[in-house]
């Protein structure tokens, strides 16, 4: 694992520890000025190459990231991540069987 840059220690500092109240994308967007593809990205930097466990929720009103501490927090942020693989796994195969 790397060091952790100055964006990425930036997020983990923006990150609650627990998903009892996790940050919102708009809301770590307002506290560094970055867009939302910034955020993302490293975010996805931060789970991908320095195996930080970082979870997401989609369910209002608490949405956002948060910093996995336990295994239900791992499973509740791991569905919405089963969820997207397969409705992409659904396009894919329509696109791929689609005749011209």
């Amino acid at each position: 694992m790397e060091h952790l840059d100055k964006d990425e220690q930036r997020i983990m500092e923006l990150l609650p520890k627990g998903m009892e109240r996790p940050r919102p994308q708009k809301e770590i967007m307002k506290i560094t000025g970055w867009s939302s593809r910034k955020v993302r990205m490293t975010i996805s930097r931060l789970i991908i190459l320095h195996h930080k466990p970082i979870g997401a929720v989609y369910r209002k009103p608490n949405n956002g990231y948060f910093i996995i501490t336990n295994d239900e927090e791992r499973q509740l942020a791991l569905e919405p991540l089963a969820s997207q693989i397969a409705e992409l796994k659904k396009r894919t195969q329509i696109i791929r069987d689609i005749e011209f």
